[in-house]
């Protein structure tokens, strides 16, 4: 009788201690989802930090769905992000989720004084994720934030994770995780950088709607975020890279440095350039180019200055048909090989002595290439690559196949 009481006893006591697990369990309605964070710098150095979160539509047919296109703002002013947080927290009677975050919008302002201490909050935080997209914003992140509108999509939340993927198809903009930055920083052999964004203000060439203007540069890949001639309403946008040195930002490339930087770094999947014609002077032809094979480094050293051979291999087929080209000739084609590989040669180059001499920012990490000349990590600590690698000087060839192009006025 005493064996079959204890037993009873034991099983009760498990019941009831497995029935207080989720006491602490917290539901879908006592959170509140950001979908981005913004940090700036107020004008007595405090932190703003701003967040946008999505609003659920509790009058959805079908019965309530977080995929709402409804979003609020919040900016507080704080000494660091888990204060203001919980400043938020306090206000909106809810706890903020970073689980769902898409982005984090650091505004120009701040990366240029510095975002070590902010990283690595992030890096510590559990809740955000490792493929939140980091940018680097030329107009402050509150602003950059709310003129965020989703462009051909109806979620705000899936704006940020699919406006970004333009990389893919552009060449414009890289696709910088928060992890990849992280790790960029972290290393000794190479400096981080991060997408570039910025509002632009719909007037396309700034000068009344008038295409003639004189600021328009000719060329549709030397523009920055928030400078490309679109004409629309505010919008944000995401053009070009931000380069970092020691965790503060220094610099920043245009959209046909960012072409460059994704060649170098054999992230490039496609994008178009606008080359000299051969045949027509002062008029350019458009060329599709992608990735022939992977582009090979290599990284001496010549009185102790790093010496940088860089070959590059591209496919491509001509998008400009004119009287002019004749992309059945092997002649012209062999013309536009040439032109197409001594243009990306010069703006390779360009692209390279910026990131040395102006920099001196490895964002592409020459210096993995360099480990080999160092037996020991101490050694390898002692050399000072990120400090050296502004004495470097490089040999660029650059290899051009354009196959053909699409000829609909030559089909039957």
């Amino acid at each position: 009788m005493r064996k079959k009481l204890l037993l009873i006893l034991f099983i009760l006591l498990i019941l009831l201690t497995s029935l207080t697990g989720c006491y602490d369990a917290r539901g879908i309605e006592d959170l509140a989802y950001a979908i981005a964070l913004g940090l700036d710098i107020s004008d007595d150095d405090l932190l703003l930090l701003t967040l946008q979160f999505s609003i659920p539509d509790s009058g959805s047919d079908s019965g309530g769905s977080s995929q709402s296109n409804t979003t609020d703002y919040i900016t507080v002013k704080c000494s660091s992000i888990n204060s203001g947080l919980s400043l938020i927290d306090s206000y909106i009677n809810k706890e903020v989720d970073l689980s769902h975050c898409k982005a984090i919008i650091i505004s120009e302002k701040l990366a240029s004084k510095g975002i070590s201490e902010y990283i690595d909050t992030f890096a510590n935080n559990i809740e955000v994720r490792p493929d939140c997209n980091l940018i680097i914003s030329k107009c402050p992140a509150s602003i950059f934030i709310k003129n965020a509108k989703p462009f051909v999509e109806t979620l705000t939340a899936r704006y940020y994770q699919v406006a970004l993927r333009s990389s893919e198809y552009t060449g414009y903009t890289t696709s910088t995780k928060l992890a990849d930055f992280i790790a960029s920083f972290q290393t000794k052999f190479m400096q981080p950088y991060a997408i570039l964004g910025g509002l632009n203000t719909g007037d396309g060439l700034n000068s009344n709607d008038n295409y003639n203007d004189s600021s328009y540069s000719g060329s549709d890949e030397n523009y920055v975020a928030g400078e490309s001639p679109i004409l629309d309403t505010k919008r944000v946008e995401t053009f070009g890279t931000a380069i970092f040195q020691d965790g503060k930002l220094v610099g920043e490339l245009n959209g046909i440095e960012t072409i460059c930087h994704l060649l170098v770094t054999n992230e490039l999947k496609n994008c178009t350039l606008s080359i000299p014609n051969p045949s027509v002077q002062g008029s350019n032809i458009d060329l599709s180019i992608n990735m022939k094979e992977k582009t090979k480094i290599n990284v001496d050293f010549i009185n102790g200055s790093p010496f940088i051979s860089i070959n590059v291999y591209l496919d491509g087929y001509g998008l400009s048909l004119d009287e002019n080209t004749d992309y059945s000739s092997l002649k012209d084609i062999e013309l536009i090989n040439s032109y197409a590989e001594d243009y990306v040669k010069v703006e390779l180059e360009n692209y390279l002595y910026k990131l040395s001499k102006e920099y001196n920012a490895d964002v592409v990490g020459f210096g993995k290439y360099a480990l080999y000349y160092y037996p020991t990590w101490n050694e390898w600590i002692s050399s000072d690559w990120l400090e050296n690698f502004k004495n470097s000087f490089f040999k660029v060839n650059v290899s051009v196949n354009i196959k053909s192009g699409y000829q609909f006025n030559n089909s039957p």
